[in-house]
């Protein structure tokens, strides 16, 4: 080969490697009939460097878009970033990067940026609703060059500091117990006075993300309300039978979509109800709206093993001054 032919060849495959590096695409778990792809760019991931998301929502069986997504809490679509150290959590949605269009919609196809702020192992949890049912799936990706995952430092804490803001949380009963109803009160002051200010994020008072160190059992709850109260109360009837208390959670979950938004809690307290699948410890991300201003506290929860015998009743700390009695759950995992 001659020389100019060989110094034509060098430059050619120069070019070709100037170009837009191929982005990074997951697949969500776990299957079923609904499937999305989530697509990362630029790839490498590079903590530091905005990424954009896209994220691609199909039918299994023929490929098509799913349509009619159901806007719940505000969103379509909620997605959840965390880092597998729980060091580091975001809640995110399309619309936090750009208008949602018809078009985005009919295309099933959803955009957001994010900008992972250190190297390490991440999850990225995709939440909808479609036919009056919630679906999850999640996808592992790891930014930067970190090595192995890092160890999570269990920290027990009820009360933490968040920039002017002081937060307890108090649980009940005093040791959760796996697959019983647990209450967790969130408890806010701004710089040694209560907070009174609370405004509603995405139509509730407090939006809860948490996971079991692990990275296993995500759920994702809200305040409970005395509606919320209410409608679960009747889901407990034993006088249902399967099939009509099946009928009568679908209807529930219309209800609770339709339902406008309200704010039952200003403060300095706010109540969820939830159930702890499994033992183990669990990171807990409550976000809220403090004066307007949405932040995030951040606790660990241990959730106990059943054992006959043991204390499974809420004492609930929190009834709005117009609720009923109640009894029932909200959230879940």
């Amino acid at each position: 080969m001659s020389v100019r032919a060989t110094l034509g060849l060098l430059v050619a495959l120069l070019l070709a490697g100037c170009g837009d590096p191929e982005p990074l695409v997951l697949e969500g778990r776990p299957g079923g009939p609904y499937r999305i792809t989530l697509e990362l760019a630029p790839a490498p991931l590079v903590a530091g460097t905005p990424t954009r998301f896209t994220e691609r929502l199909r039918h299994t069986r023929d490929g098509s878009p799913v349509r009619d997504l159901q806007v719940v809490h505000e969103r379509a679509v909620h997605n959840f970033v965390v880092a597998r150290d729980f060091s580091s959590f975001a809640h995110v949605h399309h619309e936090d990067s750009e208008a949602l269009t018809a078009a985005d919609l009919d295309a099933a196809t959803f955009h957001f940026d994010y900008t992972f702020p250190h190297p390490g192992h991440y999850r990225v949890v995709s939440e909808f609703t479609h036919h009056d049912r919630g679906w999850i799936k999640h996808f592992d990706l790891v930014v930067g060059a970190p090595g192995p995952p890092a160890e999570v430092v269990v920290d027990l804490a009820r009360e933490k500091q968040v920039g002017p803001y002081s937060a307890r949380l108090e649980v009940s009963p005093a040791v959760p117990v796996a697959g019983f109803e647990t209450e967790l009160v969130l408890d806010l002051a701004r710089e040694g006075v209560p907070v009174t200010d609370l405004q509603l994020l995405l139509g509730s008072e407090v939006h809860v993300a948490l996971w079991r160190v692990d990275g296993e059992h995500f759920g994702h709850a809200h305040s409970y309300t005395p509606h919320m109260a209410a409608m679960f109360a009747e889901m407990h009837d034993r006088q249902l039978d399967p099939a009509a208390r099946a009928e009568r959670m679908a209807q529930m979950m219309v209800a609770m979509i339709d339902m406008p938004a309200e704010l039952v809690y200003p403060g300095p307290r706010i109540p969820v109800r939830l159930v702890f699948p499994e033992p183990g410890v669990y990171a807990v991300f409550m976000q809220c709206a403090p004066g307007g201003e949405p932040r995030v506290f951040e606790f660990m929860v241990e959730v106990a093993r059943f054992v006959e015998g043991m204390d499974t009743h809420i004492d609930s700390m929190v009834v709005p001054a117009h609720a009923a009695p109640h009894g029932g759950a909200h959230g879940g995992t």
